[in-house]
């Protein structure tokens, strides 16, 4: 059957990958330990900005006010060995010039800082201002045309709840023929699968991701966005062009570790696989497989966090 040809999971086609330490990412919002009752926030952005946040206590509607602004610099900023603040104005947390802080270990979501001049360390960690979510969710169809099959990426800032889902969906064409399309899915079909079904032919697979979890594979969702748009998909068959996509954005939650349980196809295997079964079920049981093996990650709608806020953590 599908699911247990599918069981090798994840197709990755005869290629050998080499996990790798992924790059340093200093873009987004960070509080230093320990923690103080009243601690400023460190939001880095991409122009080389920091913007100094407090909690809001003037506006309710805001979960962080501005305290100061100043820039920085890293000397390497995929594998940084030193941080410059710079101040053209003095503040309470900096002096006005430069503030040079060698950084002695980083990763995902936490570095270390030691001051230039006195030696003394301080850890950074990312603060929760925002919470991430991946969901892979597919319904059966037909044997001959599937069902829908899709990935949504959700950012949930306290206020508003963002989704952006790619993925198979099928449509009638002019002659009232099922035609499947790979495509950003309608507002209606990305609101089903928003949470679970409990339906015999639905799966879905909601995992929570950190900040820098959450680009890795928003990238895969930039990239083929962009694809349909440009018509540049990789295959002529849509089923093929999902079960890729799919593939790749489960493939990128491994980038720099083991964060899921994903199995491997050899060309050979995958031949195999399509020649014996159907397949526009190949996305659907892939994406059930996943949950399988994953069960133990998956985010239940009793455990999605509703309602939350950043100043509830």
């Amino acid at each position: 059957m599908v699911l247990m040809s599918l069981a090798a999971g994840a197709t990755a086609l005869g290629q050998t990958e080499t996990k790798k330490a992924c790059p340093f990412s200093i873009v987004g919002t960070w509080r230093q330990e320990p923690a103080t009752a009243s601690p400023v926030f460190y939001r880095f952005g991409a122009d080389g900005t920091v913007t100094l946040l407090s909690r809001s206590t003037d506006v309710p509607e805001a979960d962080f006010e501005v305290v100061a602004s100043v820039n920085f610099k890293l000397d390497k900023p995929a594998a940084p060995k030193r941080l410059d603040i710079i101040a053209t104005r003095g503040n309470e947390v900096f002096a006005r010039g430069t503030t040079a802080m060698d950084i002695v270990e980083h990763g995902d979501d936490s570095f270390t800082t030691a001051h230039a001049m006195t030696g003394v360390q301080t850890r950074w960690v990312r603060a929760r201002t925002n919470r991430y979510f991946i969901t892979f969710a597919a319904r059966a169809g037909t044997l001959q045309d599937g069902g829908p099959a899709l990935a949504m990426w959700t950012r949930m800032d306290g206020h508003k709840t963002r989704t952006e889902t790619l993925g198979l969906n099928i449509v009638k064409d002019a002659a009232g023929r099922a035609v499947p399309v790979l495509d950003v899915m309608p507002a209606s079909i990305a609101d089903e699968f928003s949470r679970e079904t409990r339906k015999d032919s639905d799966v879905m697979m909601r995992l929570e991701l950190t900040e820098a979890e959450f680009e890795r594979t928003h990238k895969v969702f930039r990239t083929w966005s962009k694809r349909v748009q440009d018509k540049t998909l990789l295959y002529d068959d849509p089923y093929l062009n999902a079960m890729e996509f799919l593939r790749r954005a489960a493939e990128a939650l491994n980038q720099c570790g083991d964060r899921v349980r994903l199995h491997k196809l050899t060309w050979s295997q995958f031949d195999q696989v399509v020649s014996k079964h159907n397949l526009p079920q190949h996305p659907i049981e892939y994406i059930r497989i996943m949950r399988v093996n994953n069960e133990k990650l998956h985010v239940t709608d009793a455990m999605f966090p509703k309602g939350w806020r950043p100043e509830q953590l």
